[in-house]
């Protein structure tokens, strides 16, 4: 036998025994990892409590009260440890959040969301938070002056109040199938001939829970999620700016796998027909005649709440003048006893024409 052969048959037996190292190990894997799930075996804490997956919140607080006198250390004090179970099975199935992420991703995923990890970027594992919802609210110069509530209606997703987000008929969940209730499964790739590696990867039939609906809930039909139409009740404060943020937290569609983001929405101020606003402070122009421009006047200005400015002048008007008033402006939001002031441009109008007797009184007031 040539020494080319030995070598080509040496290379292919290495090879073999790689593929059999891979497929051994691969094998062991998957073998110690369905045994751990098994070994692992959660808590069912609607067993605990005796109650159904879809009792309600009263049944539920009744079946605790139930459960916690029975188990009282007073009453059984070698008990302890299934009366602290009791109490946190309580804990969970009476916090709607927590219920509906025990239903969902069982004890693993409650402990995530309750104690959440931070890898070496930076960023915190869990549920990551939905998009926010964000959409302009027009209100009046007089809202912002005086404070406004406002009602808005939304149309947005949320958790199926039957199954809460599950999608199963009486919250009854069963084991993935395709990946035996781990929520990964491992993928082969190839890598050129002859090479190829597996990679864990998310079960994308259970979108990584482990768990899928024994029977589609009839009121979302498996979704898990149902439309729902939510008035939100808007309090303008007083002294708001334009383009503030009046922010709703958690109020934005609903999923099972994030958390709810916000509902925003941003104040737009309509064009007022007499005051102009620049951050706490009022302008406005005044109309004047010739004779009030030189004579004097007594003028009244209707502001924002109905009350009236009363503006006294004793001089000569010069055209474009501008007179401050003090306090008459718009209310600090923070402070809104406190409030800005009013600017007050005068502009004064010529009369278009003047008669001969007019004209001649001018020249002798002039010639002096």
């Amino acid at each position: 036998m040539c020494i080319r052969d030995r070598y080509q048959r040496r290379v292919h037996g290495e090879m073999l025994v790689m593929r059999f190292s891979r497929i051994f190990l691969t094998v062991s894997l998957i073998v110690f990892a369905s045994l751990s799930g098994l070994a692992r075996g959660e808590e069912d804490y609607y067993k605990v409590l005796g109650v159904r997956k879809d009792a309600t919140d009263d049944q539920i607080e009744k079946a605790f009260r139930k459960m916690a006198a029975m188990y009282h250390p007073d009453k059984n004090p070698n008990n302890q440890d299934k009366f602290s179970e009791v109490n946190k099975a309580y804990e969970v199935l009476s916090n709607p959040e927590k219920r509906q992420i025990y239903d969902v991703y069982g004890l693993e995923g409650l402990k995530e969301h309750e104690n959440p990890q931070t890898d070496i970027w930076g960023n915190t594992r869990g549920r990551p938070k939905g998009p926010n919802a964000h959409a302009d609210l027009s209100v009046t110069l007089e809202e912002l002056y005086n404070g406004a509530m406002k009602e808005m209606s939304i149309q947005r997703n949320i958790l199926c109040p039957q199954c809460r987000g599950t999608g199963s008929k009486e919250g009854k969940m069963t084991v993935c199938p395709h990946c035996q209730g781990k929520g990964v499964r491992l993928q082969t790739m190839q890598m050129g001939v002859g090479f190829s590696f597996q990679m864990q990867v998310t079960c994308d039939y259970c979108g990584g829970k482990g768990k899928t609906a024994a029977r589609d809930c009839p009121h979302c039909r498996g979704q898990r999620v149902v439309p729902n139409k939510k008035i939100l009740k808007i309090e303008i404060e007083r002294g708001m700016q334009d383009g503030q943020d009046i922010v709703f937290e958690r109020e934005s569609e609903q999923s099972p796998d994030y958390i709810p983001g916000d509902v925003i929405f941003k104040i737009r101020t309509q064009k007022h027909s007499t005051f102009v606003r620049e951050g706490d402070n009022l302008k406005m122009d005044m109309k004047l005649t010739l004779k009030e421009a030189i004579l004097g006047f007594k003028k009244h200005i209707k502001h924002l709440d109905d009350h009236y400015t009363e503006v006294v002048s004793n001089e000569v008007v010069q055209p474009f003048q501008v007179r401050r008033v003090p306090e008459e402006g718009m209310p600090h939001h923070n402070f809104p006893s406190q409030k800005g002031d009013l600017f007050i441009k005068q502009i004064v109008t010529l009369p278009r024409r003047l008669n001969e007797e007019d004209k001649q009184i001018l020249r002798q007031i002039f010639q002096k």
